[in-house]
């Protein structure tokens, strides 16, 4: 009886320090908060210029946008680069435009408050093309 008592005080024990260890681990632990974004680009006037929208109005606002140039070889050339307005919307003037495939990239953000942090994610946009 006595062994029987002693086991289970001690299946007690290890399963008490168990749920400490795993509730300090939680009080720790940093919540990540994923929020998509999608970037739109238009190349009619003024070239280049576009929105950022989100579900997360503050992922949309004070975006970093990147404006590019392919190239042949495969890589692209940064031809700008802007912040988006508290609506969303950017532009780059390209000038002098020439012919090719452009591209618009709005970069990741985090911000974290209180154990959260909040990821807005990366987007690009659709290759437009400028004969």
């Amino acid at each position: 009886m006595r062994t029987s008592m002693t086991r289970n005080l001690a299946i007690a024990a290890g399963l008490t320090l168990a749920f400490g260890a795993l509730t300090a681990g939680v009080a720790g632990a940093t919540n990540t908060v994923q929020i998509d974004s999608t970037i739109k680009l238009r190349n009619s006037f003024p070239a280049f210029h576009g929105k950022v929208t989100s579900p997360n109005q503050a992922c949309a606002d004070n975006r970093l946008v990147k404006m590019f140039k392919k190239k042949r070889s495969g890589g692209r050339k940064l031809l700008g680069k802007t912040h988006t307005d508290v609506n969303g919307k950017w532009e780059v003037i390209v000038d002098p435009l020439s012919s090719g495939a452009y591209l618009a990239v709005v970069k990741q953000r985090e911000e974290g408050t209180a154990g959260t942090i909040f990821v807005c994610l990366r987007d690009k946009s659709k290759i437009v093309g400028v004969d």
